[in-house]
Parts: structure tokens; C-alpha cells; sequence
């Protein structure tokens, strides 16, 4: 079976409506928390929906106290409770790194290319399940903030913006400081939050920033990679491009391969351990996998076969 998702180094609007088809194979209603080795790995089960208040009414013998509604009480004389809901759509938000950092692959397709994927694959799943969407969706030096909405309509003016041309500007040397602090702000409690992005930049200063919403929301961090981010092609020069700037590799000292390669290895386990620090789920993808829909399934753990 021939895989839809999208090859090369350009986001198509097309290829994003496409992915609707593998919807039914990523339920996220049945995802669970899944933690990797390091924190001991096991799954627990995600926070539901969130609850919205509803009304005030008398209190009846059997009520929780604790949601005795004091202020009205005290103001009638008489005891009434809070009575709160579930709310019926979920909202889910999908953060997709578009930074220049994000514009290179040298398999199958380029990182952003496949966070606009992703992102649109959660994004038709959480309509599926009747969830409301929102994105944010981040360049070097712009973001597109859509608060979450329910429908098809919402769905599509996110995979229409994931699209749009993105000229990039050089990005500040915070710029992952201020995606994390932008989500901070905008995601409320309750919320699933789907964080793609290759998550260059990644500090203490995020990390503190992604705590705050571990705190009430549910959060998991989606980590792109390329194979050559790993290690060195064989020796040899090559030319790379990245974003607008081209570059000669000359990978055929074995000294600087192996530390290139171990530097790849010290930036992964560094955000390894501050994703476990969170509990917050690292799924790692790679631009050389043609199908990354199972992993997505096994890395949320709704395990099965598609």
C-alpha cells in the first residue's frame, strides 16, 4: 500500500486534506501516557475532558460538600452547591515548528514537511472524535495563533495555513523560549496538547515554561529528526542547503564524526531527561520512515494493529 504521507521539501494542501483517510487508525480518545525507559517506562491512563460550570442549585442531602458554593449560601440563608459538566469537545492544540532549523532532510522528506503532516493527522483524528482544534503554528519571526474551534471548517483553514508560503527571517536565539511562553499563555486546563517541532533550542527556560502546563493539561512532545542530524554521511564533501543558506560538509575526518555524533547523542538524552522531569511522553520520528503512523500508535499507547 502506497503511503500518503508527503514526500520532498514542500507542504501541499492537497496531501494534508489527504491524510483524513488515516484518521480511524489514530483514535486519541483511547491514548494513554506513555513514558520511555528512562522514567521507568509504563503507560497511565490521560486526564479526560475538562469540566465547565454549569449552574447553582439547593444543596441535597448526599452532595460533596466541596462544592459548596459558600458565597450564595451565606447571600440566601439557604445551602446550594455547584454543579458542574463535562465538557462535550475536548480542546486539542497542535503546536507545529516551521523554523528555518525545520527546513532540512536528506530521506524522504524534509522535518517540516512532516510536522505539517503530523499536525494535520491529529488534527482531522481530534474531529473524528468531535474535539474542538486549535493550532499554533511557528516561522523564525511569526506565529499563527487559531484557538480551538470545532468542524471541518477549522480543520481546513489549519491545513490552509500550515501551507501558506513562510519567507523566513533570521530567528532570535530564544526562539524556542518564546513558542513555549506563547503556549503557556493560550492553552487552557483540560486541554491535549501536541507539540511537533525538532525542539532545536530547547532550555531550562522551556522546559519551566512546558511545567506549567503539565500542571493541567495533558502534553506530548513529537521530536523530528533527520539520519544525517545523527551522523556524518560516508566521507566525502557534500553540499547541504538549509533554509536559504548552502553549506559545504567535509565529513572525512573520523575525528569530527565521532564528535559530531557524539554531540547528536548528548542533545537527545539531554531532552530525554528534561521531558521526564516533565512526565511528558517523547515520541521520536525521522524523516526516513516511510509510515509513521505505527509509531505514532505504539508512542501514544493505543498499541493494536491499524
Amino acid at each position: 500500500m502506497e503511503s500518503v504521507f508527503s514526500l520532498g521539501a514542500e507542504i501541499r494542501a492537497q496531501q494534508l486534506v489527504g491524510l483524513r483517510s488515516l484518521a480511524p487508525f489514530l483514535p486519541l480518545q483511547k491514548q494513554k501516557k506513555v513514558l520511555n525507559d528512562l522514567a521507568g517506562g509504563h503507560t497511565s491512563a490521560i486526564r479526560g475532558r475538562g469540566i465547565d460550570y454549569a449552574e447553582v442549585r439547593a444543596y441535597q442531602p448526599g452532595d460533596d460538600i466541596r462544592s459548596m458554593d459558600w458565597r450564595v449560601t451565606a447571600r440566601t440563608g439557604d445551602a446550594h452547591i455547584k454543579v458542574f459538566r463535562e465538557e462535550k469537545e475536548r480542546p486539542v492544540i497542535l503546536i507545529c515548528d516551521l523554523r528555518s532549523h525545520m527546513q532540512f532532510g536528506t530521506q524522504r522528506v524534509f522535518k517540516h514537511v512532516l510536522a505539517a503532516d503530523l499536525t494535520a493527522l491529529f488534527a482531522w483524528s481530534a474531529l473524528a472524535h468531535g474535539d474542538r482544534i486549535g493550532a499554533l503554528l511557528f516561522s523564525n519571526d511569526q506565529e499563527t495563533d487559531l484557538r480551538p474551534k470545532p468542524g471541518r471548517k477549522q480543520v481546513l483553514q489549519i491545513l490552509n495555513s500550515l501551507s501558506e508560503p513562510r519567507p523566513q527571517q533570521p530567528a532570535a536565539a530564544d526562539r524556542m523560549a518564546q513558542m513555549c511562553r506563547h503556549l503557556r499563555r493560550v492553552v487552557r486546563p483540560g486541554s491535549a496538547v501536541y507539540f511537533i517541532s525538532d525542539f532545536h533550542g530547547f532550555d531550562d527556560n522551556c522546559e519551566r515554561q512546558l511545567y506549567q502546563i503539565t500542571q493541567h493539561s495533558d502534553l506530548v512532545c513529537i521530536r523530528l529528526s533527520d539520519p544525517m542530524e545523527a551522523e556524518l554521511p560516508p566521507p566525502g564533501r557534500y553540499s547541504i542547503r538549509q533554509g536559504e543558506q548552502t553549506r559545504i560538509l567535509n565529513s572525512a575526518d573520523s575525528t569530527n564524526r565521532e564528535r559530531y555524533r557524539q554531540n547528536w547523542l548528548q542533545r537527545r538524552d539531554q531532552l530525554k531527561q528534561q521531558m521526564n522531569r516533565l512526565r511528558v511522553p517523547l515520541l521520536e520520528l525521522s524523516t526516513d520512515n516511510a509510515d509513521p503512523l505505527p509509531l505514532l500508535r505504539q508512542g501514544l499507547g493505543i498499541g493494536g494493529k491499524r
